[in-house]
C-alpha cells in the first residue's frame, strides 16, 4: 500500500457504490494508474504555472527602505502612501508610556481579615509552650535540690529537654539558658513582676495590635511602585474594592524594623533581649494585606493593551516627503511607520524567508482545489482540455489581482471578477467546483493583499452567493439577478467593515463600493465567454441544453413531418425519462435532451419503422432478416451522422449511440434462424446486434430502458397496472441479463426507483377509468395474454409482425422480453 492510499488519497479504480449491478472486481495494472506520467507532468505544469502567476501578482511596494536620516536632504522620488498607515511612536517613546503605565497601575491585595485573631493564637501558644517547658525545669530543679529519687528527677529531665528542643524557632541555646533562668528566678520568688518571656510576647501581641490596625503588606513596601494599592475582601461572592494610600500603610520588612525599634525602647541597651522579642515577634506576626500577583499581573497586562502604540493616522495617496526636502522627525516617523506597515503588508522581498513563506501558502491554496479536482472530481482532473480551462479561469483571477496590485488603489481588489469565474464554473460544472474555486481565490486574495482578510471574506462571500445564485440557472437573463446579488454582497461585507474604522462613511467606502459595482457589471461578461468555452473546450452546459429541448429547432420540426410517430414517442421517453433521473438525483435536463433526440436517424428511412406505418404497408416483408436488421440498426448511425451535421453537442450525441446499446435485434435473429432450418447455428448472433457503445452514464441507461418500456407498453392490446409493471419488470429483468448496464453506476436500488417512476406514469398515460353501463368490462384479476402467441402487430416496436409470425421460446436469462421484439 502506497503512502497515498495509507492517507486516504489514493485513487479509487474499479470502485462501485454500494449495491452497484456490476460486482466490484480487482483493479488490473492499466487501472491502477489512472494517469500517465505524462498526465501527471501536464497536470503539475499546470498547477506549477498558477503558482508562479499568484506570486508575480504580489504587489512591490518599495518606497522607503530604512535608510533615512533626521537633517538629511532626501534625494530620492518623492513618497506617497500606497495606503493608510498608522504612524507608529518611537519605541523608546513607546516603552516610556509603558513603563508609566505600569508603575501607576496600583497592585491587587486581599484584606485578611482575621489576620490579628491569628497571631494573637499564636503568641497564647508560643506561651503555653514556653511555661509547659518552664515549668518540667522548675520540677526538675526542685527534685533535684531536694534530694528527691533519682528516677523522678531522671523523668523531669527527660521532659524539659524534650520540650526544650521542640521549642526551637529561631532561639539559640544561650536565649533558652536566659529565658529558663528568668522563669526559674520568677518561681522561686527571687525576680518580681513578669518573667521576662511574658514580658516579651505581651509587647509582641501590643506590637501587632498597633500595626495591623495601620495595615501591613506581605511585601516590601519599596516594591509596590504605584501611591496606592487595591484592596479587595477575600469573599469572591460578595467582592468589593477600595483603594488605599501606600502612605498609610507598612511593608512587612518596614513592620519588623518597628517592633525592633519598639523593643529597643522597652529593653535599652539589651541587644540579647530584643533579639529574643523580635524571634517571637517573627514566628507569630502575620500581614494583613495580602499581594495578589495574579490579579495583578492580569490588570496590568489590560492597561498595557490599551497603550496605543500609534500616533495619527496617514491617509492613501497622501505625500510624506519630497525631493530635496530636509527630512525633519515628523517625516521621518512617517517614513519609518511605513516601512513596518509595508512589511507587515506584503513583507521584505530580499528576505528568503518571505519569499519561501508565500510559495508554501500559495501552493497550499491552489493544491486544495487541485486536490478536490483529484479525489471527488475524477472526470474533470482526468480531462486534460478541462484542466486548461480550469487553469485559464483561475488564471484569469490572478491576472486581474496582478492589475490590481499594479494600480495600488486599496479599493481596487473589489474590482477583480472572481464572482465572475465562480458563476462560469457553476455554469459549466456544478457548483461544488465553483464553491472550491471560489475558496481558493478568496484565501489567495488574502495572501496577496497583504494578509488583509476583508478582501478575502468579501471575496468568497461574494463568489459563494453568486454561485448559488446561478445553481439553476434556466434562461440568460437570470445573470441580472446574479449581478445584484454580487453586489449587493460585496457591499454588504465593505460596509460592515467600514462600520468599524473610525472614519466609517469617507473616501475609502465609496470607492469599495465604486469597484464592487464594477465587479457587478462584469458579469455581464458571462454570456461571450461562456459562448467560446462551449465552442473551444466542448463543454455543454444546462443553457445550450435548454435551447436544444425547443421543439421548434429545425431537426424536431424535420423528425415531426418526416416521422411523426417517431417524434411522438420520443417525447413520451423523454417524459419517462426525466421523471426516472429526477427520482434518482441524475441530471434530469441531460436525460430529457438526450431522449428527444435519440431517434432522429429514424426520418432517413421512417416507413420502416412500425410507429410510422400504415396498416398493411412493411417494406420488410420484401427484405431478408439479416437486410431488415441492417435497416433497423442503421438509424443509429444515421442519428448519428445527423447530429453531427446540426452540430449537437457530444453529450447528446452519446445519447443516440447508446440508446439500444450493443442489444439483440431479436425479432429477425430469430426470423433468420427460422429461416435457416437445419443451419441454424450459422446465423451469427453478432450480426443481429446493434453497434453500441453500452449506456456509459446513468441517465443514457435511463433513456435505454425508458425507449424500451414506451415502445413495449404499445404492445398491450388492454394495458392494465398489472400488465404494465409485469412488463416493466421483465424488460429491467432483460437488460441487466444482457449486461447492457454494467458499464454505469446504477445500483438495485436505483432500478427499483426507475421502474416504480415508469410504472406510476405509465398508468397516467393510459388512464384507466372506471366502465360506464354497457361497456365490456374486463376482469383484472384475469392473466395476461399468452406470451407464445404474437399480436398482429408488434406496436410501439421498430417493424410490424405478420399475425402468423411464430415468436420462439424466449431464452431463460431474458424471458418476458425475447417474446416481444424490441427495437
Amino acid at each position: 500500500m502506497g503512502i497515498q492510499d495509507r492517507l486516504g488519497l489514493g485513487p479509487k479504480p474499479g470502485r462501485r457504490r454500494s449495491g452497484a449491478l456490476k460486482i466490484e472486481k480487482r483493479p488490473s495494472d492499466d487501472d491502477a494508474q489512472r494517469l500517465t506520467r505524462q498526465a501527471v507532468l501536464w497536470r503539475a505544469a499546470l498547477l506549477l504555472g498558477l503558482g508562479v502567476l499568484a506570486l508575480l501578482a504580489f504587489p512591490r511596494i518599495s518606497v522607503y527602505d530604512g535608510t533615512a536620516r533626521v537633517g538629511e536632504v532626501w534625494t530620492r522620488d518623492d513618497v506617497v502612501a500606497p495606503f493608510d498607515f498608522a504612524v507608529r511612536l518611537p519605541e523608546e517613546e513607546l516603552e516610556a508610556q509603558r513603563d508609566s503605565v505600569a508603575r501607576a497601575e496600583p497592585p491587587i491585595f486581599v484584606e485578611r481579615v482575621n489576620a490579628l485573631d491569628n497571631t494573637l493564637a499564636k503568641i497564647d501558644s508560643l506561651d503555653a509552650r514556653l511555661d509547659s517547658t518552664f515549668a518540667a525545669y522548675v520540677r526538675w530543679r526542685t527534685v533535684r535540690t531536694s534530694g528527691g529519687p533519682d528516677l523522678a528527677a531522671q523523668t523531669d529531665s527527660l521532659r524539659y529537654l524534650a520540650l526544650r528542643a521542640d521549642l526551637g524557632g529561631g532561639l539559640t541555646n544561650q536565649q533558652l539558658d536566659w529565658l529558663v533562668s528568668s522563669a526559674y528566678a520568677h518561681a522561686r520568688g527571687q525576680e518580681a513582676g513578669l518573667p521576662l518571656d511574658d514580658r516579651l510576647l505581651g509587647e509582641a501581641g501590643r506590637l501587632s495590635r498597633e500595626l495591623l490596625t495601620r495595615g501591613v503588606l506581605d511585601v516590601p513596601r519599596d516594591d509596590v511602585l504605584a501611591s496606592t494599592l487595591v484592596v479587595r475582601n477575600v469573599d469572591p461572592a460578595v467582592r468589593t474594592e477600595s483603594e488605599v494610600p501606600l502612605a498609610e500603610v507598612v511593608g512587612k520588612l518596614q513592620a519588623f524594623a518597628l517592633a525592633q525599634s519598639s523593643l529597643r525602647a522597652v529593653a535599652p541597651g539589651r541587644p540579647d533581649t530584643v533579639d529574643i522579642g523580635m524571634t517571637f515577634f517573627r514566628r507569630t506576626f502575620e500581614p494583613n494585606y495580602i499581594y495578589q500577583a495574579e490579579a495583578t499581573e492580569r490588570r496590568r497586562a489590560e492597561r498595557l493593551s490599551e497603550v496605543q502604540p500609534n500616533r495619527g493616522q496617514v491617509r492613501e495617496n497622501t505625500r510624506i516627503i519630497r525631493t530635496g526636502d530636509v527630512v525633519t522627525d515628523a517625516q521621518y516617523e512617517q517614513l519609518r511607520s511605513l516601512n513596518i506597515a509595508q512589511r507587515a503588508r506584503t513583507g521584505d522581498r530580499s528576505f528568503p524567508r518571505t519569499v519561501i513563506g508565500r510559495i508554501l501558502l500559495v501552493f497550499a491554496a491552489l493544491s486544495l482545489f487541485f486536490l478536490y479536482l483529484y479525489l471527488l472530481r475524477e472526470s474533470i482532473f482526468d480531462d486534460l482540455r478541462q484542466m486548461i480551462l480550469v487553469a485559464l479561469l483561475i488564471g484569469f483571477v490572478l491576472v486581474g489581482f496582478w492589475i490590481a496590485g499594479v494600480v495600488g488603489l486599496s479599493a481596487a481588489p473589489f474590482a477583480v471578477p472572481v464572482a465572475l469565474v465562480s458563476i462560469l464554473m457553476a455554469i459549466v460544472y456544478d457548483s461544488r467546483v465553483a464553491a472550491f474555486a471560489t475558496l481558493s481565490l478568496g484565501l489567495l486574495a488574502g495572501l496577496i493583499f497583504g494578509g488583509n482578510f476583508e478582501i478575502a471574506f468579501a471575496t468568497i462571500f461574494a463568489g459563494l452567493l453568486g454561485v448559488f445564485s446561478v445553481r439553476d440557472v434556466k434562461n440568460r437573463t437570470q445573470l441580472l439577478a446574479s449581478g445584484g446579488v454580487v453586489f449587493l454582497a460585496y457591499a454588504l461585507v465593505i460596509f460592515a467593515y467600514a462600520l468599524l474604522r473610525a472614519d466609517p462613511f469617507g473616501d475609502r467606502l465609496v470607492y469599495e463600493l465604486l469597484a464592487a459595482g464594477i465587479n457587478a457589471v462584469l458579469l455581464l461578461l458571462v454570456w461571450p465567454i461562456l459562448v467560446g468555452i462551449e465552442r473551444g473546450f466542448s463543454v455543454t452546459t444546462d443553457i445550450t441544453l435548454l435551447e436544444l429541448s425547443d421543439t421548434n429547432r429545425p431537426v424536431l420540426k424535420e423528425l415531426s413531418m418526416r416521422a411523426p410517430g417517431t417524434f411522438n414517442h420520443s417525447l413520451q421517453v423523454a417524459n419517462l425519462a426525466e421523471a426516472a433521473a429526477d427520482a434518482i438525483g441524475a441530471n434530469a435536463l441531460r436525460t430529457r435532451v438526450g431522449a428527444i433526440y435519440h431517434d432522429i436517424g429514424k426520418m432517413l428511412k421512417p416507413e420502416y419503422f412500425i410507429e410510422n406505418q400504415q396498416p398493411g404497408e412493411n417494406p420488410h416483408e420484401k427484405l431478408k432478416p439479416s437486410m431488415s436488421a441492417i435497416v433497423i440498426a442503421a438509424h443509429v448511425k444515421d442519428g448519428l451522422e445527423l447530429g453531427r451535421e446540426n452540430k449537437l453537442p457530444k453529450v447528446v450525441l452519446d445519447f443516440i449511440g447508446t440508446h439500444h446499446g450493443t442489444g439483440l435485434i431479436e425479432y429477425f435473429y430469430r426470423k433468420a434462424k427460422e429461416a435457416a432450418g437445419d443451419d441454424a447455428d450459422q446465423v451469427k448472433e453478432a450480426e443481429f446486434r446493434y453497434p453500441g457503445p453500452r449506456p456509459q452514464t446513468n441517465e443514457q441507461a435511463i433513456v435505454m430502458l425508458a425507449d424500451s418500456v414506451e415502445a413495449a407498453s404499445r404492445s398491450l392490446q388492454k394495458p392494465n397496472p398489472r400488465r404494465l409493471r409485469s412488463l416493466v419488470e421483465a424488460i429491467f429483468a432483460s437488460r441487466v441479463a444482457d449486461g447492457q448496464l454494467d458499464d454505469t453506476d446504477l445500483t438495485f436500488s436505483d432500478l427499483a426507483k426507475i421502474r416504480e417512476t415508469f410504472h406510476t406514469l405509465l398508468c397516467g398515460i393510459y388512464h384507466f377509468r372506471v366502465k360506464y353501463p354497457g361497456q365490456e368490462s374486463e376482469d383484472e384479476s384475469a392473466p395476461p395474454p399468452d406470451p407464445d402467441k404474437a399480436p398482429p402487430q408488434e406496436a410501439g416496436l421498430d417493424v410490424s409482425v405478420p399475425d402468423d409470425a411464430p415468436l420462439p421460446t424466449a431464452p431463460p436469462e431474458a424471458e418476458g422480453l425475447g417474446k416481444q421484439p424490441m427495437s
